[in-house]
């Protein structure tokens, strides 16, 4: 059974990193938050649990809390250790674990690389809201990551992958779910019965959390002003989009603009 993950809320308790060293300083250790590690330069081999594996740049491992992280390497390696707390919140809004662990891969590792870059320049200047900012993201990036190969890994109906790519490009204009169903031939109901069964949200769920994401990333990344974010996500006004990202994430775009912004 999938879990689909709604939404996510991580707060940073230390974040290290680290330039060339031989080895590290301890071989295992053991944490109470969870733990992010990943290779700036070299690899290195990692052990949780019964899982094993080597961890070169652009790939990391998470390790839950209270689980043994063992770390080796044979050179010299560069590298970011992030420890952290995690609340995950599903479709129903209920709180739930997080449910991944292990190595984590991303086809679009130059993505993941740049967030490490922007974490170490944030450590820096003492942006530690930023850092935290870019750890949601790094995680919300491997969430997309493994719901891709899943559905790479399913059949798909044909009217919903046309859906997927109509709403993924058009998620910025003011689309209409009766026009993406009639789109696809499909009636309305027909649609949003076999978009949940495929996809595991209802399409205005989907097409919300994209304009949310979207909305956070230039609350973040630019001086826009709320109402042109608003009108660049979907939204008529400034009014509804603030509404709407209250409703999704219990912070208005206003502080979450403060809390993040390096």
């Amino acid at each position: 059974m999938n879990t689909y993950i709604l939404s996510l809320d991580t707060k940073l308790h230390i974040y290290l990193y680290s330039g060339l060293l031989e080895r590290f300083r301890y071989p295992y250790r053991t944490y109470k938050e969870w733990g992010l590690l990943t290779a700036e330069k070299g690899s290195f081999r990692y052990t949780i649990g019964e899982e094993t594996g080597e961890v070169k740049v652009g790939e990391a491992v998470l390790c839950p809390p209270n689980v043994t992280l063992h770390r080796a390497t044979d050179s010299p390696i560069a590298f970011h250790f992030i420890r952290f707390h995690v609340k995950a919140t599903d479709l129903h809004g209920n709180q739930i674990d997080f449910p991944y662990h292990g190595k984590l891969l991303f086809r679009n590792s130059s993505r993941f690389l740049s967030s490490l870059v922007s974490m170490r320049h944030s450590l820096e200047s003492n942006s530690y809201h930023y850092i935290n900012h870019l750890l949601n993201d790094i995680l919300y990036q491997y969430i997309e990551e493994n719901t891709y190969h899943k559905r790479n890994e399913m059949p798909k109906d044909p009217s919903i992958i046309e859906a997927l790519r109509y709403i993924n490009e058009n998620a910025s204009t003011s689309i209409s779910m009766n026009f993406v169903s009639s789109h696809v031939g499909l009636s309305q109901s027909q649609f949003t019965r076999k978009f949940q069964k495929e996809v595991g949200v209802n399409p205005i769920k989907y097409l919300t959390t994209l304009r949310i994401q979207k909305a956070k990333s230039l609350l973040v990344e630019t001086e826009d002003s709320l109402e042109d974010i608003a009108l660049q996500c979907g939204y008529q006004s400034a009014f509804y989009l603030s509404r709407v990202f209250l409703r999704e994430t219990s912070i208005n775009p206003s502080e979450y603009r403060k809390a993040y912004r390096v």
